[in-house]
Protein backbone atom coordinates (compact mmCIF):
# COMPACT_ATOMS: atom_id res chain seq x y z
CA UNK A 1 0.00 0.00 0.00
CA UNK A 2 1.55 2.96 -1.01
CA UNK A 3 2.00 5.82 1.89
CA UNK A 4 2.08 9.91 1.27
CA UNK A 5 6.03 10.69 1.54
CA UNK A 6 6.64 12.88 4.70
CA UNK A 7 6.94 17.12 4.94
CA UNK A 8 10.77 18.01 5.56
CA UNK A 9 10.39 21.82 4.80
CA UNK A 10 7.96 24.22 5.80
CA UNK A 11 9.07 27.40 4.81
CA UNK A 12 10.36 29.15 2.12
CA UNK A 13 13.63 30.03 3.93
CA UNK A 14 14.01 26.40 4.61
CA UNK A 15 13.57 25.52 0.62
CA UNK A 16 16.23 27.35 -0.53
CA UNK A 17 19.13 26.26 2.27
CA UNK A 18 17.23 22.36 1.21
CA UNK A 19 17.86 22.81 -2.06
CA UNK A 20 20.70 25.03 -2.72
CA UNK A 21 22.24 22.11 -4.08
CA UNK A 22 19.67 21.84 -6.89
CA UNK A 23 18.78 23.27 -10.72
CA UNK A 24 15.07 23.51 -9.12
CA UNK A 25 15.98 26.96 -7.49
CA UNK A 26 15.02 28.91 -9.95
CA UNK A 27 11.85 28.51 -9.05
CA UNK A 28 12.21 31.07 -6.28
CA UNK A 29 12.66 33.53 -8.78
CA UNK A 30 9.08 34.84 -9.69
CA UNK A 31 10.57 37.12 -12.76
CA UNK A 32 11.77 33.44 -14.64
CA UNK A 33 8.76 31.61 -13.73
CA UNK A 34 6.45 34.24 -15.51
CA UNK A 35 8.94 34.53 -18.25
CA UNK A 36 8.97 30.28 -18.97
CA UNK A 37 5.19 30.96 -18.83
CA UNK A 38 5.56 32.98 -21.97
CA UNK A 39 3.89 36.00 -20.22
CA UNK A 40 5.16 39.68 -20.92
CA UNK A 41 7.41 40.58 -17.79
CA UNK A 42 10.54 42.17 -17.26
CA UNK A 43 12.92 43.52 -14.51
CA UNK A 44 13.23 46.90 -12.84
CA UNK A 45 14.46 49.71 -15.50
CA UNK A 46 13.20 47.86 -18.32
CA UNK A 47 9.91 49.30 -20.15
CA UNK A 48 7.17 47.37 -20.78
CA UNK A 49 6.73 47.07 -24.93
CA UNK A 50 3.29 47.78 -24.88
CA UNK A 51 0.65 49.90 -22.69
CA UNK A 52 -1.58 47.99 -20.11
CA UNK A 53 -2.17 47.14 -16.63
CA UNK A 54 0.60 45.68 -15.01
CA UNK A 55 1.37 44.14 -11.59
CA UNK A 56 4.92 44.88 -9.85
CA UNK A 57 6.33 42.69 -7.04
CA UNK A 58 9.90 41.85 -5.99
CA UNK A 59 11.56 38.80 -7.98
CA UNK A 60 12.50 37.32 -4.93
CA UNK A 61 10.11 37.16 -1.66
CA UNK A 62 10.53 34.65 0.80
CA UNK A 63 8.49 35.86 3.21
CA UNK A 64 5.10 35.79 0.93
CA UNK A 65 1.95 37.50 2.09
CA UNK A 66 2.36 39.10 -1.04
CA UNK A 67 4.68 42.17 0.30
CA UNK A 68 5.69 45.23 -2.04
CA UNK A 69 2.93 43.64 -4.88
CA UNK A 70 0.86 46.47 -6.51
CA UNK A 71 -1.18 47.13 -9.62
CA UNK A 72 -0.09 50.31 -11.87
CA UNK A 73 -0.98 51.34 -15.92
CA UNK A 74 1.59 51.38 -17.99
CA UNK A 75 1.17 54.59 -20.10
CA UNK A 76 4.21 54.85 -23.39
CA UNK A 77 4.69 58.36 -21.81
CA UNK A 78 5.95 56.91 -18.61
CA UNK A 79 9.07 55.58 -20.50
CA UNK A 80 11.94 57.77 -18.74
CA UNK A 81 10.24 57.30 -15.50
CA UNK A 82 9.87 53.16 -15.69
CA UNK A 83 13.99 53.45 -16.85
CA UNK A 84 14.68 55.05 -13.89
CA UNK A 85 12.56 53.16 -11.42
CA UNK A 86 10.02 55.64 -10.67
CA UNK A 87 7.28 53.03 -10.87
CA UNK A 88 8.90 49.49 -10.13
CA UNK A 89 11.80 49.64 -7.44
CA UNK A 90 15.05 47.74 -7.85
CA UNK A 91 15.31 44.61 -7.19
CA UNK A 92 11.33 43.92 -8.12
CA UNK A 93 9.67 43.30 -11.69
CA UNK A 94 6.78 44.04 -13.80
CA UNK A 95 4.26 41.45 -15.63
CA UNK A 96 1.12 41.46 -17.63
CA UNK A 97 -1.69 41.80 -14.99
CA UNK A 98 -3.33 38.00 -14.92
CA UNK A 99 -7.45 37.75 -14.62
CA UNK A 100 -9.01 34.91 -13.35
CA UNK A 101 -9.64 33.25 -10.36
CA UNK A 102 -6.85 32.94 -7.23
CA UNK A 103 -6.33 28.60 -6.49
CA UNK A 104 -3.89 27.83 -4.26
CA UNK A 105 -3.03 23.74 -4.68
CA UNK A 106 -1.13 21.64 -2.74
CA UNK A 107 0.07 18.40 -4.02
CA UNK A 108 1.84 15.61 -2.17
CA UNK A 109 4.06 12.65 -3.21
CA UNK A 110 3.79 9.64 -2.36
CA UNK A 111 6.43 6.15 -1.76
CA UNK A 112 6.06 4.93 -5.25
CA UNK A 113 6.70 8.59 -7.15
CA UNK A 114 4.01 9.29 -7.96
CA UNK A 115 1.96 13.25 -7.00
CA UNK A 116 -1.50 13.66 -6.22
CA UNK A 117 -3.69 17.15 -5.06
CA UNK A 118 -4.06 17.38 -1.68
CA UNK A 119 -6.10 20.06 -1.38
CA UNK A 120 -7.36 23.91 -3.14
CA UNK A 121 -8.41 26.68 -1.83
CA UNK A 122 -9.80 29.66 -4.32
CA UNK A 123 -9.06 32.94 -2.41
CA UNK A 124 -10.72 36.39 -2.92
CA UNK A 125 -8.88 40.08 -2.14
CA UNK A 126 -10.38 43.13 -0.97
CA UNK A 127 -9.77 44.84 -4.13
CA UNK A 128 -7.13 44.69 -7.12
CA UNK A 129 -5.87 47.66 -5.19
CA UNK A 130 -4.94 45.58 -2.24
CA UNK A 131 -2.83 42.40 -2.97
CA UNK A 132 -1.77 41.32 0.83
CA UNK A 133 -4.86 40.99 2.08
CA UNK A 134 -7.73 38.44 1.41
CA UNK A 135 -11.51 38.80 2.30
CA UNK A 136 -11.89 34.78 2.32
CA UNK A 137 -10.76 31.16 0.89
CA UNK A 138 -12.84 28.76 -0.03
CA UNK A 139 -12.40 24.70 -0.53
CA UNK A 140 -12.85 23.43 -3.40
CA UNK A 141 -12.98 20.37 -5.10
CA UNK A 142 -9.23 18.67 -5.16
CA UNK A 143 -10.80 16.51 -8.58
CA UNK A 144 -10.98 20.08 -10.69
CA UNK A 145 -7.12 20.87 -10.02
CA UNK A 146 -4.78 20.09 -12.82
CA UNK A 147 -2.06 17.03 -12.02
CA UNK A 148 1.28 18.30 -11.18
CA UNK A 149 2.00 17.62 -15.41
CA UNK A 150 -1.07 19.61 -16.31
CA UNK A 151 0.44 22.79 -15.12
CA UNK A 152 1.55 25.51 -17.76
CA UNK A 153 5.01 24.94 -16.92
CA UNK A 154 7.56 22.23 -17.04
CA UNK A 155 7.48 20.66 -14.01
CA UNK A 156 8.97 17.08 -14.87
CA UNK A 157 11.86 17.70 -12.81
CA UNK A 158 9.81 17.46 -9.42
CA UNK A 159 9.86 13.56 -10.36
CA UNK A 160 13.75 13.94 -10.12
CA UNK A 161 13.39 16.04 -7.07
CA UNK A 162 13.99 15.31 -3.24
CA UNK A 163 10.89 17.27 -2.87
CA UNK A 164 7.76 16.08 -1.32
CA UNK A 165 5.00 18.96 -1.05
CA UNK A 166 4.60 21.65 -3.35
CA UNK A 167 2.13 24.53 -3.83
CA UNK A 168 1.62 26.65 -6.64
CA UNK A 169 -0.12 29.69 -6.95
CA UNK A 170 -2.15 30.14 -10.03
CA UNK A 171 -4.05 33.47 -11.27
CA UNK A 172 -6.40 32.47 -14.45
CA UNK A 173 -4.78 29.50 -16.27
CA UNK A 174 -0.87 30.48 -15.10
CA UNK A 175 1.39 30.14 -12.47
CA UNK A 176 2.34 33.18 -10.22
CA UNK A 177 4.40 31.20 -7.51
CA UNK A 178 6.00 28.03 -6.59
CA UNK A 179 6.82 26.87 -3.30
CA UNK A 180 8.71 23.83 -2.61
CA UNK A 181 6.94 22.79 0.57
CA UNK A 182 2.79 22.58 1.95
CA UNK A 183 0.93 26.20 1.61
CA UNK A 184 -2.43 25.03 3.43
CA UNK A 185 -1.73 21.64 4.81
CA UNK A 186 -2.75 22.45 7.97
CA UNK A 187 -6.43 23.07 6.36
CA UNK A 188 -6.32 19.96 4.22
CA UNK A 189 -8.69 17.53 5.89
CA UNK A 190 -11.60 20.79 5.82
CA UNK A 191 -14.82 19.57 3.50
CA UNK A 192 -15.23 21.02 0.24
CA UNK A 193 -17.37 24.43 0.43
CA UNK A 194 -15.44 25.20 3.91
CA UNK A 195 -14.76 28.90 3.87
CA UNK A 196 -11.75 30.45 5.40
CA UNK A 197 -11.90 34.22 6.59
CA UNK A 198 -9.02 35.98 7.56
CA UNK A 199 -9.31 37.88 10.97
CA UNK A 200 -7.09 41.01 10.63
CA UNK A 201 -5.19 43.12 13.12
CA UNK A 202 -7.93 46.16 14.84
CA UNK A 203 -11.10 44.02 12.92
CA UNK A 204 -14.07 44.11 14.98
CA UNK A 205 -16.54 42.38 12.42
CA UNK A 206 -15.92 38.95 10.94
CA UNK A 207 -18.27 35.83 10.30
CA UNK A 208 -19.71 33.66 13.11
CA UNK A 209 -17.50 30.14 13.06
CA UNK A 210 -14.39 28.51 15.04
CA UNK A 211 -11.42 30.87 15.79
CA UNK A 212 -8.04 28.97 14.16
CA UNK A 213 -4.86 31.90 15.99
CA UNK A 214 -1.96 32.08 13.18
CA UNK A 215 0.55 29.80 13.92
CA UNK A 216 3.59 32.18 12.24
CA UNK A 217 4.06 34.55 15.58
CA UNK A 218 6.52 36.38 13.04
CA UNK A 219 2.83 37.57 12.06
CA UNK A 220 2.15 39.75 15.57
CA UNK A 221 6.01 39.69 16.42
CA UNK A 222 7.77 41.49 13.03
CA UNK A 223 4.94 42.66 10.63
CA UNK A 224 8.03 42.07 8.36
CA UNK A 225 10.21 45.23 9.52
CA UNK A 226 7.39 46.94 8.74
CA UNK A 227 6.82 46.25 5.19
CA UNK A 228 3.44 44.89 5.88
CA UNK A 229 0.71 47.18 7.38
CA UNK A 230 -2.29 44.13 7.42
CA UNK A 231 -1.27 41.98 10.32
CA UNK A 232 -3.29 39.07 10.10
CA UNK A 233 -4.05 37.01 13.87
CA UNK A 234 -5.95 34.19 12.58
CA UNK A 235 -8.61 32.58 10.57
CA UNK A 236 -12.81 31.79 11.20
CA UNK A 237 -13.73 28.45 10.06
CA UNK A 238 -17.01 28.63 8.43
CA UNK A 239 -18.00 25.26 7.84
CA UNK A 240 -20.12 23.81 4.72
CA UNK A 241 -23.28 22.65 6.33
CA UNK A 242 -24.68 20.22 3.77
CA UNK A 243 -21.02 17.72 4.10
Amino acid sequence: MRKPLPVVIWEDYQAWEQYSHTQWRWSFNKLEVALRQGLHAGPAGVPPSHEGLFISRPIYNLYGMGIGATQFTYETSMYEEMVAHNFVPPGYFWCEWLSGDHLSIDYQRYDNGTWEVSSVWQGRHYSDTNLTKFKSWTRLSNRGAPSPYELPLELEWLSESEVNFFNVELKGEHIVEIHLRPGDLMFKDLPVGTALYPVWENESEFPMGELIPDTDPKMSRHRANGYLNEIRDGFIVVRNEHQ
